[in-house]
């Protein structure tokens, strides 16, 4: 791997290579090195995000979602949080916040549905 960051890139598949050293899969090499093990990466556990870069990441996420069906592109996102905020993050990590942000506002607009429909019955029933 370190003649690989060095060199950028000199072989086109260090995964593949190193999967014949290591008991794991190119893939899970891959995820694991991109997730936790890149130098560059600023970990979500040892920096929080900060609430600039959470609301960056929703708007984001949700900008894009009203433009395109299509899944959210991490990496791309990845890209602009390190231009906008100088700090390269995990992909899991961005993922995991939107997941958990997303999950709150179902939660919330199920809440405020169970509460209007109370009160609805509520007002019927008078």
């Amino acid at each position: 791997m370190k003649e690989w960051i060095d060199n950028g890139r000199p072989n086109r598949k260090p995964f593949a290579i190193l999967s014949t050293k290591i008991p794991h899969t190119p893939k899970q090499i891959c995820h694991h090195w991109t997730n936790k093990l890149d130098p560059r990466l600023c970990l979500s556990k040892k920096t929080p995000f900060s609430d600039n870069e959470k609301e960056y990441i929703f708007k984001w996420v949700k900008q894009h979602l009203k433009t395109s069906k299509k899944k959210v592109p991490w990496k791309v996102l990845q890209t602009k949080i390190l231009e906008e905020f100088g700090k390269f993050r995990a992909r899991n990590d961005i993922k995991n916040l939107w997941n958990l942000h997303r999950k709150k506002l179902d939660k919330q607009a199920k809440s405020l549905s169970s509460s209007l429909l109370l009160l609805s019955i509520y007002f019927m029933s008078q």
